[in-house]
């Protein structure tokens, strides 16, 4: 785990996605780290159809599988129940983001394209 200071966040990658936190976890983040990696890879498909509506309507039509290759490494901000995609490749200028109200990724509010 290190800081980041372009986030202003420590972050740790793993699994192929980004964890952030404000302040420096407590001891045994890392379980909690390795079942929201499992959830959110295992809930991949349904969080890609969550935001689908929004992407087709901004950017035009592409399957899922071309859409989970644009959006790029989550980042994962567990303290706010936000997953944020900053190196999406629709576009240069727009920034993901929608709120996880549960662990297990199945309910998901408030997508949004920033930017």
């Amino acid at each position: 785990m290190e800081f980041n200071e372009a986030l202003g966040q420590f972050v740790l990658e793993y699994n192929g996605l980004i964890f952030a936190w404000d302040e420096e976890p407590e001891e045994g983040y890392m379980e909690q780290v390795k079942t929201i990696s499992e959830n959110y890879i295992t809930n991949l498909k349904s969080i890609i159809e969550f935001m689908m509506p929004d992407i087709t309507e901004i950017f035009g039509d592409f399957s899922l599988d071309e859409v989970k290759e644009k959006l790029g490494k989550p980042v994962i901000d567990y303290d706010r129940g936000q997953v944020i995609y900053l190196e999406q490749s629709f576009d240069d200028m727009h920034i993901f983001t929608f709120e996880f109200m549960d662990d297990e990724f199945e309910d998901l509010e408030y997508f949004s394209i920033d930017g």
